[in-house]
């Protein structure tokens, strides 16, 4: 019987951007970027990591998001001190309040801080 590893790592074939079943789930905040208004108010919502790739997340939020919306994201990446900042990501699917987000734009800084957090998680599952 083939583990969840097993079949993530047969899908990850197929994939031009590999992407990892974080092994515990770390937290993010969500921003909906939307014009400013008068009254408006930024909000920031909490969400949870489960998978991650250089090209997106699959999250779970309450943020009143819906697929299409732009947001921005910070990533609280374990060990590490400062979070990835995801200046831009689409919302690309919702089931449950867990959703899929690609990300638009990605500093260098936060590639390299999530390719870092990438390479460190796959070299502990071997």
């Amino acid at each position: 019987m083939q583990t969840a590893h097993q079949r993530g790592a047969v899908l990850n074939k197929f994939r031009r951007y590999p992407r990892i079943r974080v092994p515990t789930p770390f937290t993010c905040s969500v921003s909906r970027l939307e014009p400013a208004g008068w009254f408006r108010k930024p909000s920031e919502n909490i969400g949870v990591v489960y998978d991650l790739s250089l090209r997106g997340v699959r999250m779970s939020t309450e943020a009143p998001i819906k697929p299409g919306d732009l947001v921005s994201l910070r990533l609280r990446l374990p060990h590490q001190v400062a979070p990835a900042e995801i200046a831009v990501a689409t919302v690309r699917w919702t089931k449950d309040q867990v959703y899929g987000l690609a990300f638009r734009k990605l500093s260098e800084a936060a590639r390299s801080r999530v390719s870092k957090y990438m390479a460190i998680i796959s070299m502990v599952r071997c």
